[in-house]
């Protein structure tokens, strides 16, 4: 089955309601291969003159795009998440193999270009995980939690800098493993997942570009209209 936003209604945001299409007559479906995973159901969707009951409608009529918004909060916030753990495994391996790799009788490790790397890939860690804490404790603390309306900016701009830190991390984690940076097995898999799945990150759940553009479109909301300089 489909969980699937619809217009049942007039234009805008009020006309679309959430249905539960059950695969059957007039649902086809086509694998689309993506450098992440097969396993995420990526595929192409064609509806052609389906027919789905009423009673498979999710919610109330015209409430679609509510219960759509209504999970993106927690869902920009869990992505963060997912970050944070991968990329402190990608260092954790990373450090592992700058120590253990001998170049013409030293370790990686040994190359102040090689520490600089590593102390840029953790600094960015520790900084995102810092921001991670910070945000959660105020979810958790605030009324409503991941659905306050106040906290939609601090997520968008949290997400925003999880994926751009995150990106640096995987490329300065890739050029000290090498070519084990870039193998899906062995000592360099955590690496090589972890660079993939940031460009993921960066694009579902709502892209960087978007993200940052909700933020400081929320933080001018609540901006006092009278502060100037």
């Amino acid at each position: 089955y489909f969980v699937t936003a619809v217009r049942t209604g007039s234009s805008g945001a009020g006309g679309i309601s959430m249905l539960l299409i059950e695969r059957g007559e007039g649902v086809e479906t086509k694998q689309i291969k993506t450098t992440y995973s097969t396993c995420c159901g990526t595929a192409l969707v064609i509806l052609n003159n389906c027919k789905v009951p009423v009673s498979n409608l999710m919610g109330k009529e015209g409430e679609g795009f509510k219960q759509i918004m209504f999970n993106f909060n927690h869902e920009r916030w869990l992505i963060a998440q997912n970050l944070i753990g991968q990329a402190r495994a990608a260092v954790t391996d990373t450090f592992m193999w700058a120590r253990q790799r001998k170049i013409f009788g030293k370790a990686l490790i040994d190359q102040p270009v090689i520490r600089n790397k590593l102390a840029s890939a953790a600094a960015s860690l520790e900084s995102v995980q810092t921001y991670v804490e910070a945000v959660t404790y105020d979810m958790c603390n605030t009324k409503g939690g991941a659905h306050n309306q106040r906290l939609a900016g601090p997520i968008a701009m949290l997400k925003y800098q999880s994926t751009r830190a995150s990106w640096n991390i995987a490329d300065d984690c890739v050029q000290i493993l090498g070519g084990r940076g870039i193998t899906r097995t062995g000592m360099g898999a955590k690496v090589e997942g972890f660079k993939n799945y940031v460009k993921y990150a960066a694009v579902y759940g709502g892209s960087e570009e978007i993200m940052a553009d909700l933020a400081i479109k929320q933080a001018m909301k609540g901006f006092p209209a009278t502060a100037k300089l």
